[in-house]
């Protein structure tokens, strides 16, 4: 596999990872009830955030290797 590849396919990995760690804490933020509950939940959405941050960088680095991101 040329060296090119195995960044795209690392890239496209990070990428699904960063997405699906996303798409965890949003639903424990949702789902989450009791005490602290409201406490957690606000941290999640800012963790939320850093992570789509991350998610986009990495769609940005593919892009700049003429490539495109997952999805569905």
């Amino acid at each position: 596999m040329p060296a090119n590849d195995e960044v795209v396919r690392l890239l496209r990995k990070a990428y699904g990872d960063e997405i699906e760690t996303v798409m965890n804490y949003l639903t424990n933020s949702i789902v989450l009830d009791g005490v602290r509950a409201e406490e957690i939940k606000e941290s999640l959405q800012q963790d939320i955030q850093e992570e789509l941050g991350h998610a986009e960088q990495l769609g940005n680095r593919l892009k700049q290797l003429d490539e495109h991101p997952p999805g569905s």
